[in-house]
């Protein structure tokens, strides 16, 4: 039986580079898709995930970073092209037979947001909609790491942000064919003292 492999883009950042760990630490065959060689990248190379590199808006280089994939992670950074490069993903994903996706999308993202980074996001998940390959939206609240910011309010030692994440696929609930999102659902860090 040939093992499932994933590819992970946004891997040398926080949500993808967990994602990689956790694979690789279930022994999954991990594929990473980062734009240049650094120290983040020869880490990742180094616990056992194969590196490639190349850019979102190439379309050839996503191209064959999807090729023999079975699952893919899409996180486009904080920057213009996010159109772009969720269409050309999709057609890869789409072209290489990829079984499912998972986009990292943001809460806000809605057709009439007023920020026009969560206008790009909404459109980003209907393209994959309308790519016919299955996709999970993840829509976090926030990243864990904002999650440990103390407020200007909070007693001392004490941190009313801190929150306790469910399980997405218990956060989830269908929207579409092919499609479901998810969300980040918040309950107060009920800290035993």
């Amino acid at each position: 039986m040939t093992q499932t492999k994933f590819l992970i883009t946004g891997a040398t950042g926080a949500t993808g580079g967990d994602t990689v760990r956790q694979l690789l630490e279930k022994q999954h065959a991990v594929r990473v898709f980062a734009h240049r060689p650094d120290e983040r990248s020869e880490q990742l190379l180094e616990l056992g995930a194969e590196v490639v590199f190349g850019d979102f808006l190439d379309f050839d280089s996503v191209r064959a970073a999807l090729s023999g994939v079975q699952r893919a992670y899409f996180c486009y950074p904080i920057s213009p092209g996010l159109a772009q490069a969720t269409a050309q993903f999709a057609q890869a994903a789409k072209e290489a037979g990829v079984e499912v996706i998972v986009n990292m999308s943001q809460i806000s993202a809605r057709s009439d947001a007023k920020s026009e980074a969560a206008r790009q996001h909404w459109l980003s998940e209907r393209v994959f909609d309308w790519s016919g390959v299955p996709t999970v939206h993840l829509r976090p609240t926030f990243l864990r790491r904002m999650a440990a910011l103390p407020r200007a309010n909070d007693p001392p030692g004490q941190n009313s942000r801190a929150v306790h994440y469910n399980r997405a696929a218990r956060a989830s609930r269908s929207r579409g064919p092919g499609s479901r999102y998810c969300r980040n659902t918040r309950e107060p860090d009920r800290a035993r003292g």
